[in-house]
């Protein structure tokens, strides 16, 4: 059950794109930041990664709850229609990640919060490059 949660949250990480805009058409708000191959390759790092904060079920669950809720608001950022400058999506998506770790550091202990941060700064890195902007 804890492994399809984990799939589950890697998943909304991996779709940033795949949320939609209203007024342009599916493919006009499509923009895949990742392959399918490198979507796949990426959930199970992820899932092997956070096996490292050995969190319960419970734990994990809530621990995805978070990261699927967050990742979903950042999704709406890389919208088309949004038209963010590079300056302001930084902004936006610095605003969420600072409130998602708020209620990580809820959850998770000291040491697993860390590990959670070098998972995501991980992922995070490779979607910057990939958005084609540089994290000051």
């Amino acid at each position: 059950m804890t492994q399809i949660k984990i799939v589950l949250c890697i998943t909304c990480l991996l779709m940033f794109s795949n949320i939609k805009a209203q007024e342009l058409s599916k493919e006009e708000r499509k923009v895949e930041i990742f392959s399918s191959e490198e979507k796949d390759n990426l959930q199970l790092w992820f899932q092997d990664e956070a096996k490292r904060m050995d969190l319960n079920e419970e734990e994990m669950s809530q621990y995805s709850s978070i990261i699927v809720y967050y990742v979903a608001k950042i999704a709406r950022l890389d919208d088309k229609d949004k038209g963010y400058s590079e300056e302001r999506f930084k902004k936006e998506l610095n605003s969420l990640l600072a409130k998602q770790d708020e209620e990580l550091k809820e959850l998770l202990t000291p040491e697993q919060f860390e590990i959670h941060k070098e998972i995501y700064g991980e992922f995070l890195r490779s979607a910057y490059r990939r958005w084609g902007i540089k994290n000051d």
